[in-house]
């Protein structure tokens, strides 16, 4: 690189960490630029504001072993957020900061630069798209399936938002059966199925029951089992109501999509021709960010 070059910096804002990368013009996150800062998202608003402004420091001084600047800054963080405003609306996470703008958080650290922010979920499925899917695909969807369940969609290859910058079609909070989507399609859904099979059993985590289920235990196959034909159930009618061609899998549950993608699909029949997980799960919303910021430029 040469003297002053530009970087985007894409930062992943979650509950307990900042994850974030410096990505080139062309895109492309830098391999040496990838930063981890500790965040806690039920601090003060003088705690969270601080692990920014961290972020933000060690993010200059990158660049800057790149002889370069941070020119531009693109943050994906769920709801509810004012994406425009940038301006954080939560309760259950980020309550410190309720109401509290964040762009001066970056200014202070990086001068006046574009500052964007969007959904994590819209993020993921920027960053988890291929060129050849673009190409090929009119109608894309994307989930998110960790902590909690996430929903993405494009049309036209555009990102398909509500007036506030969220999602246009959520379905985290959707009834279903007792309760709503996220309780039967998520980190604590398996867990419970587990718990439920195996009621003498020791307390696990997802990833463990994982690696149980590819040992062959049979009630850990059958938490995951459960998992996809749910999130079958959940989806099918999105799918078939919007003709969706194209879902793609994130969230760290989606590392086990070998589990419950046969289930899922059984689940969703002919609705949807192609259903895959993510090559990068855990790097797609970086991804997904930097791409944003170059739309945004374009």
């Amino acid at each position: 690189m040469k003297m002053n070059d530009s970087l985007i910096l894409a930062v992943d804002a979650g509950g307990s960490f900042l994850k974030a990368a410096l990505a080139g013009e062309n895109g492309t996150l830098l391999p040496d630029t990838f930063m981890r800062i500790p965040v806690d998202s039920n601090g003060t608003a003088g705690e969270i504001s601080a692990s920014y402004r961290a972020l933000a420091r060690l993010a200059k001084e990158t660049a800057a072993r790149y002889h370069a600047v941070v020119s531009a800054a693109a943050v994906c963080i769920p709801g509810p957020f004012h994406y425009q405003d940038g301006i954080c609306l939560m309760t259950h996470k980020y309550a410190g900061i309720y109401g509290l703008p964040m762009r001066p958080w970056f200014w202070e650290e990086l001068g006046d630069i574009p500052i964007l922010f969007l959904h994590d979920s819209s993020a993921f499925l920027l960053g988890a798209l291929s060129d050849e899917d673009r190409r090929r695909f009119t109608r894309i969807c994307g989930t998110m399936i960790g902590t909690g369940l996430g929903f993405a969609s494009m049309f036209e290859g555009k990102i398909f938002q509500n007036p506030q910058g969220g999602p246009g079609i959520s379905i985290f909070s959707r009834p279903f059966r007792d309760s709503t989507a996220e309780e039967y399609a998520s980190r604590r859904a398996v867990e419970n199925s587990y718990r439920r099979l195996c009621p003498d059993g020791p307390v696990l985590q997802v990833v463990e029951i994982a690696q149980l289920a590819r040992e062959g235990k049979p009630q850990a196959r059958q938490a995951f089992q459960e998992l996809g034909a749910c999130l079958g159930e959940i989806l099918r009618p999105i799918c078939a109501e919007h003709a969706f061609q194209l879902l793609l899998l994130g969230g760290a549950i989606s590392k086990s999509a070998d589990l419950f993608l046969p289930a899922l699909s059984a689940a969703m029949g002919d609705v949807l021709p192609v259903i895959r997980p993510t090559k990068d799960i855990d790097n797609a919303p970086l991804a997904g960010a930097v791409r944003a910021a170059m739309q945004r430029n374009d």
